[in-house]
């Protein structure tokens, strides 16, 4: 009779023997938090004309990244989410891509008012679903503002773009223009007399407003930096709609007030093209308009114009203002999709959170994750790709582009940006930054019109 000992051991033989039958005799595969699919997602309108082309480079990036091998040796699953533009459906989103989805990061949308309810879904999911939630291009000062005095609740979140107080270094440098010695100068055009619209969303505010945070730097408005700054003298200040639709009572108003220039503080919501097609056609149209943001930044501005963006300045991201970025441009309008400055921030997080995922070893440990989102640089596509830990309010957490202990001062080779104009056949010709520059070929929209009326039929 057999001991209980031996039948204990037969036992455990026959069930290890079981196991090898079971798996083929191959070891078991790994699993846990560090193996699979690294999960990223999107949140978004993704019909939008500024959101889907951000979705579209971050696929790219993706595929680019899987092709290579993925991140330590895992693939890359891109999901995205559409919200319609809408904040409950940004909420939801947000549930399905963290507790559906599992994603390890998202972003947003570039509206403020959409990343601000994603912000505190994100904030209630994360105790049990740890992930990261980035802003793609949302400048609302308020996405990053708490970060600093709740960051044990909110160090989950971030902002890949410069926050409302940082655009005051990128509107000083387009104000410059008025000075003649000035990186922006024009040739033959300092203008003095400025008309400022603002579209009418959150993220102007602190533009129209000023900032009085107690913990960061005082701001005036952009009407009165203007005066106070570079003596332009504001003859006309608005906030209009989003998409006004029709503009000629505005465009009356500013032909009447002797502008020089027409400073339109846009984003890709605000109906830019049917703007630019009424000003040709108006009688402010001698007067020079400057598009801060929207679809004004990409080529195909002109054909969405019918060819009325004919002198129209424009914050440009399809011109060069770096030599990395025009080789991704090149790669983007291949696959259709334009580049605007959020496209460009959509596209470099990816990899960004690639080096952060690699520097922490991957996706286990979010503390350790987090940790290496806030630290590591990358070459981005717009210049050096860094996180603001100085704890500035708005500053902290966000895109590095400003100085937060002086808001007005551009940081070099970080976030570059570049303006160019709108000539024959719709070429864009750079008027920044001072590397690429054609400053000597401005021309008025004016004297750009009698040149086309005066082109031989074959050069128009």
């Amino acid at each position: 009779m057999k001991s209980k000992g031996t039948i204990l051991s037969l036992l455990v033989i026959l069930t290890l023997v079981a196991v090898v039958v079971v798996t083929g005799c191959a070891p078991a595969a790994p699993s846990g938090p560090n193996t699979g699919p690294i999960v990223i997602g999107y949140v978004g309108a993704a019909a939008g004309p500024g959101t889907k082309p951000c979705i579209d480079a971050q696929a790219m990036a993706v595929e680019e990244i899987n092709a290579a091998g993925g991140i330590l040796g895992r693939p890359v699953k891109f999901v995205v989410e559409d919200s319609k533009g809408e904040a409950s459906l940004t909420v939801a989103g947000v549930t399905r891509l963290v507790m559906g989805s599992k994603v390890t990061a998202y972003s947003v949308e570039g509206r403020t008012e959409m990343t601000l309810p994603a912000k505190q879904k994100t904030i209630e999911l994360y105790k049990d679903f740890p992930h990261i939630m980035v802003g793609n291009g949302a400048s609302g000062v308020e996405v990053t503002e708490s970060v600093v005095k709740n960051y044990a609740t909110e160090k989950m979140i971030f902002r890949q773009f410069n926050p409302e107080p940082g655009h005051f270094a990128w509107a000083s440098l387009i104000m410059s223009m008025s000075n003649p010695s000035s990186p922006v100068a024009l040739k033959g055009f300092a203008p003095k007399k400025w008309a400022l619209l603002y579209e009418n969303l959150a993220w102007t505010l602190l533009f129209r407003n000023g900032w009085n945070n107690p913990d960061a730097p005082a701001l005036t408005s952009w009407d009165q930096m203007a005066k106070d700054d570079y003596g332009i003298n504001v003859v006309y200040s608005k906030p209009v709609s989003a998409r006004t639709g029709m503009w000629l009572p505005v465009l009356d108003e500013i032909s009447k007030s002797g502008a020089d220039i027409i400073f339109m503080v846009s984003s890709w919501f605000t109906d830019t093209e049917v703007l630019t097609k009424q000003w040709a056609d108006s009688p402010a149209k001698d007067i020079e308009m400057y598009l801060y943001g929207g679809v004004g930044q990409t080529h195909d501005f002109w054909q969405m114009t019918g060819g009325k963006a004919l002198g129209v300045l424009s914050a440009s991201y399809e011109t060069p203002i770096t030599d990395v970025n025009m080789a991704f441009v090149k790669k983007a309008n291949a696959r259709g999709i334009p580049v605007q400055m959020s496209v460009n921030c959509a596209y470099d997080d990816i990899y960004f959170l690639k080096a952060a995922i690699e520097k922490a070893g991957g996706t286990a440990d979010m503390d350790k994750l987090i940790a290496a989102y806030e630290t590591v640089q990358v070459p981005g596509t717009l210049g050096l790709q860094r996180i603001e830990m100085t704890k500035v309010p708005g500053f902290f957490h966000s895109r590095v582009a400003a100085d937060p202990a002086k808001p007005k001062t551009l940081i070099p080779g970080a976030m570059g940006i570049g303006m160019a104009q709108f000539q024959q056949n719709g070429e864009m010709v750079p008027m920044y930054p001072e590397k690429y520059a054609q400053l000597d070929k401005y021309q008025s929209p004016a004297a750009l019109r009698a040149a086309a009326a005066a082109a031989p039929p074959a050069a128009k």
